[in-house]
């Protein structure tokens, strides 16, 4: 099991369903085929994950600057949107 070490410190179990979920939004957004919006999702979560599981403990921080540079690869439209997104959250 891969443990998240969340900003406050706490600690929660990985959960691939909330990064797919914070892409979707992200990518929905874009002007992309809904083909290729699901390509996109399909194959950022996957990489997310391929990185995440190789370790026990995992920060959000890693998390968050896997999607972006993965984002900023694959759909800068939908990387500029989740990274407006992350700022308001965190306000």
């Amino acid at each position: 099991m891969i443990e998240v070490i969340k900003k406050g410190g706490e600690k929660e179990k990985f959960n691939l369903n909330k990064i797919k979920k914070s892409l979707i939004s992200a990518v929905e957004a874009s002007d992309l085929s809904q083909e290729k919006k699901n390509e996109i999702v399909e194959e950022i979560t996957k990489r997310v994950f391929d990185f995440a599981k190789r370790k026990k403990q995992i920060f959000t921080a890693e998390i968050e600057a896997k999607i972006l540079l993965e984002l900023e690869e694959n759909c800068p439209q939908a990387a500029k949107i989740w990274r407006e997104y992350r700022l308001k959250k965190r306000k």
